[in-house]
């Protein structure tokens, strides 16, 4: 007989079998029939979990022992402060959109075509200003609350000040009577007051305080259309009194951030920030911020505004789907052996909700957008085909969702990045043959075939539709 060399392989849990010679029972079977002992089976290693009995009161507690937690932080799943700050943004957008309702009543077209080239610019740079926290680390939240400033603000100061002083049109956000160089500065407040906001979101996500952002949100947004009014209808200023209610709240809640937040999470865990990926935060600010400005600057402000009225209204639509999407890394986080479930739920629901909502933006759309005045209602088209063109989005949100909850979501983001340059570039390709919307109806039909070929991308691919993930072994 040839006895061949032990082949060790790993069990379920993946330790490795040792070498039954190296390591012989302690009872040997022998053909004689001798009595035998027979080994019990050893479960898998778990690590014991103390039970914590009630403790008398007034008892002093025990210093060593192992059920004592004090000062363990209880740290959030990152798929819920993921979901946090989906809708920190889609509350963000809608009260923007209420606020530009209010402005369009205040101000010209002209005048609010210039002012959203301001504020589209501060979130254009502001929105990947979180980028920058990755150069540092793991850090504490406390003292990355406070670097965050420092390393983000001349960055974006310094390119909205360039900004401002290529773009002529950025000038009128200046206030009457000032030197010309008031236009740059401001734009370059504006842009760091933006960037600053946004650091301190992805400060918090990483410290599991995503829903501190949230409430920020939800209060900033009544005290920047207060201020619209004040300086729009009581100081009877125009484009400047527009940028000025978004650049003075911005300024000021900046400034209390850098002040306040590192004192309240200086006690936190270390751990690098978990936001959005580098790709997934490019993407969004170009296609939200960067269509608008590459439209009012080539059309002029009168034609800007009434197409930007309408892509605002598509970016809340497209906010609201990706909010409802990012439940299902939640879900599967939760229940991992119910994936093909959860995914199939969430397709379903996604379609069954907003298949209506955007048929119903569509039948409306020159209502929707004659609420915001005459000069608006022009754009109903527009927004139809907007919306169709979101319709195909939802293929693509959903099925970027599905390999965001299964930790492969990194390949589709460079998906959303390409269809995002895609459709600047029929923004900037259009020919300006003549002022008007109707015009702009090549840039939503460019939209649509980007998005259908995006959805026919995501379709085709086959590692898209699998849901089983194989887990490396230990």
């Amino acid at each position: 007989m040839v006895l061949q060399p032990a082949i060790v392989r790993p069990d379920v849990f993946g330790r490795t079998h040792p070498d039954p010679r190296a390591d012989p029972p302690t009872v040997v079977l022998d053909p004689s029939r001798a009595r035998t002992e027979e080994l019990q089976q050893v479960g898998p290693e778990t690590q014991q979990i103390p039970t914590i009995a009630g403790a008398p009161q007034g008892a002093a507690p025990d210093p060593d022992s192992e059920a004592d937690t004090d000062g363990i932080p209880v740290v959030a799943h990152p798929a819920d402060d993921g979901r946090a700050m989906a809708l920190r943004a889609l509350l963000g957008s809608a009260g923007a959109l209420v606020g530009w309702l209010v402005a369009a009543h205040l101000v010209p077209p002209g005048a609010l075509g210039g002012a959203q080239l301001a504020v589209s610019l501060f979130l254009l740079v502001g929105g990947p200003a979180p980028l920058v926290l990755g150069l540092f680390g793991a850090l504490r939240p406390g003292r990355l609350a406070w670097l965050a400033p420092v390393a983000v603000l001349p960055v974006a100061a310094a390119v909205g000040a360039a900004c401002g002083s290529v773009l002529p049109r950025l000038a009128a956000v200046a206030l009457p009577g000032l030197p010309p160089i008031a236009g740059p500065l401001l734009v370059a407040a504006g842009c760091a007051a933006s960037a600053v906001l946004f650091a301190h979101d992805a400060v918090l996500a990483g410290a599991g305080r995503a829903r501190w952002a949230v409430w920020r949100t939800v209060v900033l947004a009544p005290v920047q259309i207060g201020a619209l009014i004040a300086l729009c209808a009581v100081a009877g200023l125009e484009a400047p009194g527009v940028v000025l209610s978004w650049l003075g709240p911005a300024v000021l809640c900046a400034a209390l951030g850098a002040a306040v937040l590192p004192v309240l999470l200086r006690r936190g865990p270390a751990g690098a920030s978990r936001g959005s990926t580098a790709l997934g935060l490019v993407g969004a600010a170009l296609l939200h911020h960067l269509v608008p400005i590459v439209v009012t600057v080539r059309f002029g402000p009168e034609t800007g505004a009434a197409f930007f009225v309408a892509w605002q209204v598509f970016v809340v639509v497209d906010l609201a789907a990706a909010y409802t999407v990012h439940a299902l890394s939640g879900a599967v986080a939760r229940e991992p052996s119910r994936t093909d479930a959860l995914v199939a739920r969430a397709r379903k629901r996604l379609f069954i909700v907003f298949l209506p909502v955007i048929a119903l933006g569509a039948g409306l759309a020159g209502p929707l957008l004659a609420a915001f005045g005459a000069a608006y209602g022009e754009a109903g088209d527009l927004l139809r085909l907007m919306l169709l063109g979101l319709a195909f989005r939802l293929v693509v949100a959903h099925e970027v969702g599905v390999r965001q909850a299964l930790g492969h979501g990194l390949g589709f983001d460079r998906l959303q990045l390409f269809s995002a340059v895609l459709v600047l570039v029929v923004a900037i390709a259009l020919p300006v043959t003549a002022v008007g919307v109707t015009e702009l109806r090549l840039v939503a039909i460019g939209y649509i075939i980007v998005q259908v070929a995006c959805a026919a991308a995501v379709l085709v691919i086959p590692a898209v539709r699998r849901t089983d993930v194989e887990v490396r072994a230990p």
